[in-house]
């Protein structure tokens, strides 16, 4: 397992090649993303959120847009939890809206956390916003990461997420996130997260590499 991890970590790490907006002739960019997240526990087996992120993009020299995204949670097992939610983007490109569904799956092994999480999006206003190239409806994305605890507050991960499109007119890769990030619990429940994403895009008529530095705020609170 460690193996793996160290692996998919070297591999992300040597994609980082020197890197302004996307053209045919200079493919790359580099984004900024800074955000905060609240999940709330609720009585029973429901859990409420909401996450905020304001991007940027030309090399982290422009503001790219603020999006928003209310989600719901509902634990069906120990393990499995069914989850749903909906996303709007305010950006330079305009305002996006869709919603998604889907289930996450946890499984851990000592200090080792495995969780795989699809998730199928309808896009109910479409701009380009980042997130797809192509303006297909349907969005499968299917995202497995890996968390290794480095000590009770400090936990390294790592995680791959496709998306895929069901337009046949488009590409079927859409583009991938590939990820590495550290979080730390400075409080408990509360966590700061930096994290790096490898992001190569395939929907145009040629690829593009987007390289992400970010930052998170998790917040969870239990009401009883």
């Amino acid at each position: 397992m460690k193996k793996i991890f160290l692996i998919h970590v070297i591999s992300i790490c040597m994609m980082c090649a020197a890197v302004a907006q996307t053209s045919k002739t200079d493919p790359n960019d580099v984004e900024g993303w800074a955000g905060i997240g609240l999940n709330i526990k609720l009585p029973g087996k429901w859990d409420i959120g909401m996450d905020y992120q304001l991007r940027t993009d030309s090399n982290v020299s422009r503001y790219k847009g603020s999006y928003f995204t209310p989600e719901i949670n509902y634990k069906l097992s120990k393990k499995l939890k069914a989850i749903a939610n909906f996303r709007y983007a305010s950006t330079n490109n305009g305002n996006s809206s869709r919603i998604g569904m889907g289930i996450e799956y946890a499984e851990k092994f000592k200090k080792w956390k495995l969780e795989f999480r699809p998730q199928l999006q309808y896009t109910i206003k479409y701009a380009n916003d980042g997130d797809v190239s192509n303006q297909s409806k349907w969005i499968l994305r299917t995202k497995l990461g890996l968390e290794f605890a480095l000590s009770k507050k400090l936990e390294a991960y790592t995680s791959v997420e496709p998306f895929f499109t069901f337009d046949k007119t488009e590409y079927f890769i859409d583009n991938i996130r590939n990820t590495i990030g550290l979080k730390y619990e400075y409080k408990k429940n509360n966590s700061l997260g930096f994290f790096y994403i490898y992001r190569p895009d395939y929907a145009k008529s040629y690829n593009r590499n987007f390289h992400i530095a970010g930052i998170k705020l998790d917040l969870n609170w239990k009401i009883k």
